[in-house]
């Protein structure tokens, strides 16, 4: 009985010493095209978000119908902003037209949609506690 008492302890040591990483599930809808990859950048810090090359992870989706989903797992428990794009021809960028106005579909977490201005990191901050689920609708302009 004392063996079993000292286990449980230690392994509640344990938990409580360490915080436990969690997974963030997300779902991207709406694409217009099964092709390319789903590029999803995410972010944990404001100074970077949204810049291309400072995400804290990038992950490439690949596509198979119109719904993409991936799950994000390892993060440490935090504030992060999310910013996806449907790469439709899968040549590594996001296509830009006019007033740099993204040609292929893009979206960010909370489904922030920017109107005259790019988003900021408050804009689409989420807290990322335990495990969970978003979703983010592409936008097309």
């Amino acid at each position: 009985m004392m063996k079993c008492a000292i286990l449980l302890c230690l392994s509640m040591i344990g938990q409580t010493g360490h915080p436990q990483n969690v997974t963030l599930l997300l779902t991207v809808n709406n694409l217009k095209t099964v092709s390319g990859v789903v590029v999803v950048g995410v972010y944990n810090r404001e100074k970077d978000f949204p810049i291309e090359g400072k995400e804290f992870r990038k992950l490439f989706v690949e596509v198979h119908n119109l719904t993409a989903s991936c799950a994000i797992p390892d993060l440490p428990r935090g504030d992060y902003a999310i910013a996806i794009f449907h790469d439709q021809n899968a040549d590594g960028i996001c296509n830009l037209g006019l007033f740099g106005i993204p040609k292929e579909g893009f979206g960010f977490s909370k489904n922030f949609s920017p109107k005259l201005r790019a988003p900021d990191f408050n804009d689409c901050r989420i807290a990322v506690r335990e495990n969970q689920a978003i979703t983010i609708n592409l936008i097309f302009r």
